[in-house]
């Protein structure tokens, strides 16, 4: 009995410890995206100091402020008229909606599909990778940006797509921008609706971003990036140590294996 406790409160220490490395990444990482998104820390290669004050609040005199209309398009997705629950087929393209919006990223889990047929007549609403697509209603500050993975893919009614209209926007940074809280916030507050909140393309163009010149968009991007690339190794391991404790449990105290 005293063996397979220890062995077990071994597994249960392994995966507390993981567990609050984690938070700890994720606090680390929340105060990068503090500064770094506000202008408050600057990368090197990167040192004006001086601020202004913007529609924002104070960011680097060398930033911007603009309206998300004036470098990206957005787009409603397909009316309800033109995709039904009907529609979908076991094996086809995959259409994305807000239950699929995570924090970094597109999740793949229950994914409606469509037939090629329906994939053509619906091509207007594909998507590419660096496509950023927005619940239209409810949490209306839930946003994913497209990686590689979902190129092709198309996005549902529910949703709204940004697309940025040149190279000269990161959308790696205006991804983790979106994420950053006084962003969110605006969309919060610009939102319509009495019973539920809403966006429409028009409402979504006129919120207001802050865009540093694209090297540093890029450079502020890369590091979040790594940032978010150790969260998601840590949490791996965090997911393995339980199907490790699992099994432990499983065969131990069965008997089905026995300790030396």
């Amino acid at each position: 009995q005293e063996g397979i406790a220890e062995a077990l409160s071994d597994a249960d220490a392994l995966i507390n410890s993981l567990e609050q490395l984690i938070a700890k990444k994720r606090h680390i990482k929340h105060g990068a995206m503090q500064n770094l998104l506000a202008g408050k820390q600057r990368l090197p290669g990167f040192s004006e100091l001086r601020r202004q004050n913007s529609e924002v609040g104070k960011i680097p005199v060398d930033w911007r402020v603009l309206e998300i209309g004036l470098i990206a398009s957005v787009k409603t997705g397909p009316f309800g008229s033109s995709l039904h629950e009907r529609d979908y087929v076991d094996d086809g393209t995959p259409i994305i909606t807000v239950e699929h919006l995570g924090e970094r990223g597109v999740l793949h889990a229950n994914l409606p599909m469509v037939s090629e047929a329906d994939r053509t007549r619906l091509n207007a609403y594909s998507l590419e990778e660096g496509d950023i697509v927005f619940s239209r209603v409810g949490s209306v500050d839930r946003n994913a940006r497209i990686s590689k993975a979902e190129h092709g893919w198309l996005f549902s009614g529910r949703l709204l797509r940004v697309r940025p209209l040149d190279d000269s926007t990161d959308t790696k940074y205006l991804s983790y921008h979106f994420h950053f809280e006084p962003f969110k916030q605006r969309v919060r507050t610009v939102a319509v609706g009495q019973t539920m909140a809403s966006l429409n393309t028009q409402i979504l163009r006129s919120v207001l971003i802050v865009l540093p010149d694209p090297r540093e968009q890029a450079a502020i991007a890369a590091v979040l990036t790594d940032m978010d690339a150790e969260i998601a190794a840590l949490e791996a391991k965090l997911a393995k140590a339980g199907q490790i404790k699992q099994g432990m449990m499983h065969n131990l105290l069965t008997g089905r294996i026995r300790l030396v």
